[in-house]
């Protein structure tokens, strides 16, 4: 098996769908499987519509355990080589992932690869990162509040360039399953937020690179639960926040 592709699927069957069904149409010559994390709690009346709509993949039906450790699951439950992390409400556009599957099979020290990520207006994501402050994270919640746009807020970078980063995003990574057996799987103790920043950090600290492939394209229309709204009455945000301090925590003695 060449690449699994792991889908966190919660309350939304119609966008996972239209998920699989991009992955399946535009993925030619590669071997691929599509594991499917139900988080959903689905009663047995309605797992069978999910089996008939992702009758392709592997479902697992579960309560819902956040999204890292449905990750893990997944990661545990996969035979490819690489591991393709892929957000429900992500599709992608063409076939560019062999761009990335070339990179990873040429550069055995790159651990992890994101790609160009556009949303629905083809504005582009700030999809790879620096190592995310307490400080950076305040100033992106109030970029979003106040600017409405999902694209890139704080940093600038070229977007149409190749490069070695800290971190990219987990709506869509594709990662080296050699990479995750010496590193191991997210850190379970976040249950969504911040699991992505941490996971290429610990690759980071193990001598493995990070690297974001503007040739491969993707479009994820997220709705960035956790930087809209009022911030104080905001869940989401909440449980982010929560998420940045464990990792702070975490890393406290790292440079």
């Amino acid at each position: 098996m060449d690449i699994s592709v792991i889908i966190v699927e919660y309350k939304d069957l119609e966008i996972v769908k239209r998920a699989v069904d991009s992955i399946f149409h535009h993925i030619k010559g590669i071997d691929i499987e599509v594991i499917v994390l139900c988080n959903s709690s689905y009663q047995k009346s309605e797992q069978e519509n999910v089996k008939l709509a992702l009758s392709d993949c592997t479902i697992i039906f579960q309560d819902n355990v956040g999204f890292s450790k449905a990750v893990n699951k997944g990661i545990d439950l996969s035979s490819g080589q690489y591991i393709m992390l892929f957000n429900p409400d992500a599709e992608l556009v063409d076939g560019s992932l062999k761009h990335a599957v070339e990179l990873l099979d040429k550069q055995d020290n790159v651990a992890v690869i994101g790609p160009k990520i556009l949303d629905n207006k083809i504005e582009i994501q700030d999809s790879c990162r620096e190592f995310m402050t307490l400080g950076i994270l305040f100033k992106r919640m109030m970029s979003r509040f106040f600017n409405k746009s999902s694209g890139p807020v704080l940093e600038k970078r070229d977007y149409d360039k190749e490069a070695k980063v800290d971190w990219v995003s987990g709506a869509c990574m594709l990662v080296r399953k050699e990479a995750i057996d010496q590193v191991g799987c997210m850190d379970d103790r976040y249950f969504m937020y911040v699991e992505d920043m941490d996971w290429c950090r610990s690759f980071n600290k193990n001598s493995w690179q990070v690297w974001y492939l503007p040739e491969w394209c993707i479009e994820h229309n997220a709705g960035r639960g956790s930087t809209g709204g009022i911030p104080v009455f905001n869940r989401l945000m909440w449980i982010h926040i929560s998420s940045l301090i464990k990792y702070k925590v975490k890393w406290f003695n790292e440079k």
